[in-house]
């Protein structure tokens, strides 16, 4: 098929700016799945072009025209997904799609910030002890000058392969830069991660204490008609309260104040734009959490509090 222009995602996501730089992360967890988070920076070259991109923020999209785009960079994805099934012939799916604005300071200048976020289930393949990363990639595809691609591995794995090797590595990130132009072929960037040995016996003092608690169970289960029965256990928590209409028009009032904020805004600065106590705000935000509507990210000694819309 035609090599696609960019880096293919960006086609997807209808990103034409050829002066903007883009940055793809992509985070992988254990189970095969990750978190992509593409995001877009636009140079702001003076104080009216900074001007009109604070606008935009404050401003923000009405909350039609923000369903509408989540609607069409979800429906992209997920078209995305349907050709990579095709070529690795494995399920997945993407969830937890998000779009947000911001703004940066870097010693180059000022930038305004798009940033689109969704979490790709089934993204890499697992395999006993290794992780298995690239298949899903189905079109030869290559980076810019002003592209960078991070795919940042899980705790506990260490790379056992690559192709095309990354151009640089901080810590657990894998960098490819396209500053000297890189191109992949379909499959690629490939990774196989592997689990790593601790070197410390852990593996085999694992394998010792399951022949132990094999032996401990046949002993119970020799002793189990004369033992006798253990307390009940009980486990006290606190559920939330029934919602109330009041409740029910703090959740629009937040959900309003997210949209108007580009997806995302601190709990504090929540509680100002509704007026009423931190505890209300607290007991509703928990709801809304619990119903998977929004995530609760702790950034210092604040809470920021990101709209989630489930496709």
């Amino acid at each position: 098929m035609k090599k696609v222009a960019l880096f293919y995602v960006f086609i997807l996501l209808w990103l034409h700016s050829a002066a903007a730089q883009s940055i793809i992360t992509i985070e992988v967890y254990e189970n095969g799945s990750a978190i992509w988070n593409i995001e877009k920076r636009l140079p702001l070259p003076n104080q009216a072009a900074i001007d009109d991109w604070t606008g935009f923020i404050q401003k923000g999209h009405d909350q039609e025209q923000y369903r509408n785009d989540m609607l069409e960079f979800s429906s992209r994805i997920e078209w995305f997904m349907r050709s990579a099934e095709n070529i690795t012939n494995r399920s997945m799916w993407a969830t937890n799609f998000n779009i947000s604005y911001g703004t940066t300071k870097t010693l180059s200048g000022d930038f305004g910030i798009v940033r689109y976020v969704f979490e790709w289930k089934k993204f890499s393949k697992v395999s006993s002890r290794k992780i298995l990363i690239g298949d899903v990639f189905s079109e030869d595809m290559f980076l810019t000058e002003d592209n960078v691609l991070v795919i940042k591995i899980p705790d506990g794995y260490e790379v056992t392969s690559t192709t095309p090797n990354y151009d640089k590595r901080d810590g657990n990130r894998l960098i490819w830069d396209g500053t000297l132009y890189r191109s992949f072929s379909r499959g690629e960037p490939s990774i196989v991660l592997s689990l790593t040995p601790t070197g410390d016996g852990t593996w085999l003092i694992a394998g010792v204490l399951a022949v132990i608690t094999g032996g401990s169970s046949m002993i119970f289960l020799r002793e189990k008609q004369t033992a006798k029965p253990a307390p009940e256990s009980i486990e006290y928590f606190s559920p939330l309260p029934p919602v109330t209409d009041e409740e029910l028009q703090y959740e629009e009032m937040i959900e309003r104040v997210l949209i108007k904020s580009g997806g995302q805004a601190y709990q504090s600065d929540i509680v100002k734009e509704i007026g009423v106590s931190k505890s209300k705000i607290s007991i509703v935000l928990a709801r809304m959490k619990e119903d998977g509507r929004i995530l609760k990210i702790r950034k210092g000694k604040e809470n920021l509090i990101r709209h989630i819309i489930n496709k």
